[in-house]
């Protein structure tokens, strides 16, 4: 019968493979670090320039979970034990790419033109989301008050987003409110899934406590 153990297993194992074919590193940390420079310029760097300063961390929000998830693949090839910046990454991956399929599927059903842009930034948003996905196994060897903590950031960037309107640029076919009410929605089921994920004591970290002990006794 599966468990969240057999799944928190399988997405460790691959990450671990990821990491250790440089060929395959190289290529996902590429592709990361072209879509932060690409999604910084192309689709915030007029609202970055007019941003002021003290919302800067929180406006370009795929662009930097893209960023955010390369610096940690590196961070765990090193081995450093920097669970909460991974639990950081991991809300960020999830969070915008599920915002961001949500945002196509949107548009896409209101009448907006399914062109290889979209498309193409709809699947590669799928790939955060996938990444996210990855990084729960170091997720749960953060604690509780650093788990609050990372929810409290991405509620306060909703307010941010929403409430002084540096929200992502919205097309024609998507509304403010239902931007809005995705992101809230989505920071609310992520966050409290991640306060309830149960704790596993810190590890190293390219071998998180119990995951690869059991694979070698499967």
């Amino acid at each position: 019968m599966l468990s969240y153990r057999t799944f928190e297993t399988t997405f460790y194992l691959t990450l671990k493979a990821v990491i250790e074919r440089p060929l395959l590193f190289w290529a996902v940390i590429i592709a990361n670090l072209i879509g932060a420079v690409v999604g910084g310029i192309y689709w915030y760097g007029p609202m970055l320039v007019e941003t002021p300063f003290q919302f800067l961390p929180f406006v370009p929000d795929c662009p930097l979970a893209a960023l955010l998830f390369a610096l940690a693949l590196v961070a765990i090839r090193f081995n450093r034990p920097w669970y909460l910046f991974y639990t950081f990454t991991a809300f960020a991956c999830i969070k915008y790419g599920l915002w961001t399929v949500g945002y196509w599927m949107r548009d896409w059903s209101a009448g907006g033109p399914v062109d290889p842009i979209s498309l193409m930034l709809f699947v590669s948003h799928i790939g955060l989301g996938v990444q996210g996905i990855l990084l729960i196994p170091y997720a749960t060897r953060t604690g509780l008050l650093g788990r609050a903590a990372v929810f409290l950031w991405y509620a306060v960037s909703v307010s941010v987003d929403y409430g002084w309107r540096y929200h992502p640029p919205l097309g024609p076919h998507v509304t403010q409110s239902y931007a809005m009410w995705m992101a809230i929605g989505w920071t609310a089921v992520l966050g409290m899934g991640l306060l309830l994920l149960p704790r596993r004591k810190a590890s190293p970290a390219t071998a998180p406590s119990g995951l690869s002990s059991e694979r070698a006794t499967s």
